[in-house]
């Protein structure tokens, strides 16, 4: 017979009935942590002890790794979990502790479970809890105990952990390997999910207001605990005021572009695109869409939503999207990191070149990308691609005070490199002249200007023209008109003549 230990004597009818009580660890997986070798004999009911939690992803696959409550095991593959809060309460029968030395305790613990809401099972009561303790880095975290039976419970998480462990009971000890474990190590697994935003490069979507602007969202698809499934998964995103949700013509619905997982679009009937006023939402479909979903578990699905820029405001268009996994009623949002998209106007002066104080009406211009649109001087620009419009205008007129405000000009956004720049280059163009002055040509006619994010106060850029030449006038005074009475003489001069020869040529005719 093996050697009972602490002084007890062997009890194996005892410990066959305390081995069936793993099972109400309902713990699978983790990091490997320190081992506790197991004691045999009869129970110490003075010694402490401590419940080792362990808090990590679900795994997925059908052969997940499984630890021991000793720590012994294959190391856990999934992430630990950070800042998930556990606390431990005794389960009290009359009023008073468990009694572990008593066979008839045991036998009742088969099976036994706590609520889902972590309340006592039935015939049970739950005494003064314990301080609660919160995983840390690497998702574990220690609650030191006496001898006894204790319910635990997750008590707060994160809000990216959406699938939260359900409540268990521990023994201390813990019956392992025909011993005891004072020290027991258990392993709650939790469903986690994330959300991230970004920004597509502006080029090729357009530069003025008018454009638009799309933001890619990524929300990962937990993994749940067995026999668990999906209650709901939404994406939402709420745009900024000066963003109109483009028409459902434009994507797969209102406000949003398209709804893909490792690229592939996803099936239209498993989501819905639902939209009001500025906020649009991206909602997987009961059945179909939530079969859809717990077959990819891990993946990423990747909504891209997109709105119309229509004003300025102060330059700067932030934005934010928002998760609910398994949260139908929206209580608790996974919230994502915020982007910005930074836009600027630009405003054009036309003067006359000698006298820059008369501004001038009428001047025509269209504004153009520059090759290198974030040179640190601008004033060597050059012009790339096509004109740009704004707000569905490409030429732009200046008015009665010579000015004209191109409204709404690209300049950064706090993704795409160089995040958040402060300026960005583009090149003006004039195709026309006020009236009475000289339309530039080749080079003259570009000149480069630097945008700025937000309203401009001043003015940006001034353009000098050049009067015409007017139609040649006669001169007058004394010296044209000497040459008036030079030019009159000779004529009379020759006339004479020509009246002398005609007269001579009679006279020889009569004689």
């Amino acid at each position: 017979m093996r050697n009972t230990g602490r002084g007890g004597t062997p009890n194996r009818a005892l410990a066959a009935l305390a081995a069936a009580a793993i099972a109400l660890l309902g713990a699978v997986a983790a990091s490997t942590p320190a081992v506790a070798a197991p004691t045999y004999g009869s129970i110490d009911v003075s010694a402490p002890g401590s419940i080792i939690v362990h808090k990590h992803e679900h795994q997925t696959g059908t052969s997940p790794v499984t630890q021991n409550p000793d720590g012994t095991g294959t190391a856990i593959p999934t992430p630990g979990i950070a800042g998930v809060e556990f606390t431990a309460a005794p389960l009290l029968q009359d009023g008073e502790p468990v009694d572990l030395n008593d066979p008839a305790a045991w036998d009742a613990l088969q099976g036994l479970e706590p609520g889902a809401d972590c309340t006592a099972p039935a015939g049970y009561t739950l005494g003064t809890a314990l301080a609660p303790v919160t995983t840390n880095a690497d998702g574990t975290a220690t609650i030191p105990t006496s001898v006894g039976v204790y319910v635990v419970c997750e008590t707060a998480a994160p809000a990216n952990v959406v699938d939260r462990a359900a409540p268990f009971i521990v023994t201390i000890p813990y019956p392992y390997e025909d011993g005891w474990l004072y020290d027991v190590n258990v392993y709650p697994k939790n469903g986690v999910t994330s959300i991230v935003k970004t920004i597509t490069p502006q080029s090729g979507l357009g530069f003025g207001l008018g454009s638009v602007i799309e933001f890619p969202v990524t929300a990962t698809i937990p993994t749940l605990a067995l026999g668990r499934s999906f209650t709901g998964f939404d994406v939402l995103d709420t745009l900024d005021p000066r963003l109109t949700p483009t028409a459902a013509s434009a994507g797969v619905g209102l406000g949003v572009k398209s709804v893909t997982v490792g690229g592939v679009a996803v099936p239209a009937a498993n989501y819905a695109v639902t939209g009001s006023g500025q906020s649009v939402q991206v909602a997987f479909t009961p059945a179909a869409g939530y079969a859809w979903l717990a077959a990819r578990t891990g993946q990423q699905v990747v909504v891209t939503f997109q709105g119309t820029v229509t004003s300025l405001g102060n330059g700067t268009i932030t934005n934010t999207a928002s998760d609910f996994v398994n949260d139908p009623n929206h209580r608790s949002a996974i919230t994502s990191n915020t982007v910005s998209s930074n836009w600027g106007d630009l405003v054009i002066e036309k003067v006359n070149s000698r006298t820059p104080g008369d501004t001038l009406a009428g001047a025509k211009f269209e504004v153009y990308a520059a090759a290198d649109p974030y040179a640190a001087d601008c004033s060597t620009a050059t012009v790339s691609g096509s004109r740009v419009a704004v707000s569905g205008a490409s030429e732009f007129t200046t008015g009665a005070n010579g000015r004209i405000t191109v409204a709404g000009l690209f300049v950064s956004d706090s993704v795409n490199a160089p995040t958040n720049a402060s300026q960005r280059c583009y090149v003006i163009k004039e195709i026309a002249a006020p009236a009475g002055y000289v339309t530039p040509t080749g080079a003259a006619a570009l000149t480069p200007v630097t945008v700025h994010t937000g309203a401009t106060t001043d003015v940006d850029v001034t353009v000098k023209n050049v009067q015409q030449d007017g139609p040649e006038l006669p001169l007058t005074g004394s010296s044209g008109a000497l040459i008036l009475s030079i030019a009159g003489g000779a004529l009379l001069i020759a006339a004479a003549g020509a009246a002398l020869i005609v007269a001579r040529r009679r006279s020889h005719r009569v004689e």
